[in-house]
């Protein structure tokens, strides 16, 4: 199956340049409806189809459940996330990683503080994007995500991967709360309103940030798909997640690992392999 969605020089060159890029309309209203109706049954009985994230709480976090749930399932195999994240990349290919729901239900006080993903994932490379999909509307009251635009390229540049605590890594994220009316400031704050089916892709080193849902009637709900490409190597560290049913992380070695775990979603040579 050929991606209808058309990834152009801009998309690319944006990525680029900022370490995020909105796909506007990545999916289609059959794609819409079918995880609208997924993410509701799962919200419903979290624990059953997933691990219950870090975050979850006042507000719903729930990972890896693309290997419990058919539909979860065919959104990673069969969707056009893996196939556009490829192209925005320029990834030889994609290897799905995992799969991360997150609902802010109306009033939820859960602020996600200034990160990077790249200190989480137990690897190195820079082919390790997220791909967060909306399936509601998402605006500022009810918490979208912020990023600083080419923050990833200072990080590549100086060697640095910034923790979640003091003691991971290069330390802290930089406080970029204090940054907001600096004019001296050389990166920018970008935000999106998004509709469902809008996509954002953002690379491993950009910093984001979002704040609690302040709607008294909209939840902010979109489902995060952590993807591999082929310059992604195993790096072993105290602070990053374990993989769940991998046990052979070889330090340094190019990521590779059985198909039911750790799947090719993509090639650009021959767009379904895999699948």
């Amino acid at each position: 199956m050929t991606m209808q969605y058309a990834i152009t020089q801009d998309h690319i060159d944006t990525y680029a340049r900022d370490g995020v890029v909105v796909l506007r309309g990545l999916l289609d209203a059959e794609w819409v409806a079918r995880m609208q109706g997924a993410i509701a049954r799962v919200s419903a009985d979290p624990g059953r189809y997933g691990m219950l994230g870090p975050s979850n709480g006042a507000m719903l976090s729930v990972c890896y459940l693309w290997r419990n749930d058919p539909d979860f399932r065919a959104f990673v195999m069969d969707s056009p996330i893996a196939e556009a994240t490829g192209r925005v990349i320029g990834a030889d290919h994609i290897r799905m990683y995992h799969d991360h729901l997150f609902s802010k239900p109306p009033l939820s006080p859960s602020v996600m503080p200034w990160h990077c993903d790249e200190t989480a994932w137990p690897v190195s490379g820079e082919m390790a994007p997220n791909i967060w999909t909306a399936f509601t509307p998402v605006n500022e009251e009810n918490g979208r995500i912020e990023y600083v635009a080419g923050w990833h390229q200072h990080c590549v540049e100086e060697g640095l991967t910034f923790g979640f605590r003091p003691d991971q890594a290069d330390g802290l994220c930089p406080n970029f709360e204090a940054e907001r009316d600096n004019p001296d400031f050389a990166f920018r704050f970008v935000t999106f309103d998004m509709e469902p089916g809008d996509a954002v892709i953002f690379h491993p080193h950009t910093p984001h940030f979002s704040k609690g849902n302040d709607s008294p009637a909209l939840a902010r709900t979109g489902l995060a798909v952590r993807l591999f490409g082929h310059d992604v190597r195993w790096r072993n560290a105290p602070y990053k997640a374990a993989i769940p049913g991998v046990e052979a992380m070889p330090e340094g070695e190019l990521v590779d690992g059985a198909q039911d775990v750790l799947p090719i979603l993509w090639r650009r040579d021959d767009l379904r392999a895999g699948a």
